[in-house]
């Protein structure tokens, strides 16, 4: 059986789909895919950053640097809001699928694909930030999809604010989808698939809260 690479039927369609990946043996619109989704990340992110969204830390800097310093922070920040939009699908997408073949096995291109839907849910819900963030001017800890928005009502700590802010119900979803995906993919005790998964997103969630946490100025 030949497969259609649909990612956003993956998302919307899941039932249907899981099973046509169980089964498939051949894949096709495999790397358009791929390429379609890598635009996509590059475009939400310069997008982003030319808005000016996730720029809080150079804004609070502004009366304390000169303009010169200003405006390499900025082209700084862009640089790096390109590089994310590059190194960021190559994380979800292969980085994920080899942590999973290394350790609960199952075919690399299936779990590549599998992993084509959960990215697919990442980027939905980068979209939908950017006029959010923009109509309402918050930043990530007060995104009304995530957990920041109760931190900041528990505790003073950001470091706690930014980790929490970091999961969604997007994340959720992109979590869940991913156990309902691996569970037909791959042969492994179901609780194996709930820690491997549950490691996996615990480090992206580490990760991307101490990347929204540290100040642009530390690089220079």
């Amino acid at each position: 059986m030949t497969l259609k690479v649909q990612p956003l039927k993956g998302i919307f369609k899941p039932k249907d789909y899981r099973t046509m990946l169980q089964e498939a043996e051949d894949y096709s619109y495999y790397k358009l895919n791929i390429l379609i989704l890598f635009v996509i990340s590059v475009c939400v992110y310069v997008v982003s950053g030319v808005l000016g969204i996730g720029t809080e830390s150079l804004s609070k800097e502004l009366p304390s640097v000169s303009s010169h310093a200003f405006e390499a922070r900025k082209q700084l920040f862009l640089v790096g809001r390109l590089l994310q939009g590059i190194l960021i699908p190559c994380v979800f997408l292969f980085g994920s699928a080899l942590y999973y073949y290394a350790f609960i096995n199952g075919g690399f291109r299936k779990l590549v694909i599998a992993q084509m839907n959960i990215f697919g849910i990442f980027l939905i819900e980068k979209i939908i930030q950017i006029p959010l963030f923009l109509l309402l001017n918050i930043d990530v800890t007060s995104n009304i999809f995530s957990f920041g928005i109760i931190a900041q009502y528990m505790t003073n700590n950001e470091v706690i604010i930014h980790f929490l802010g970091e999961i969604t119900l997007f994340r959720i979803a992109m979590l869940v989808y991913s156990y309902y995906y691996l569970s037909r993919i791959v042969e492994v005790r179901k609780k194996t698939l709930i820690i491997a998964i549950s490691i996996l997103f615990l480090l992206y969630w580490i990760f991307a809260s101490f990347m929204s946490y540290i100040k642009i100025g530390f690089f220079f």
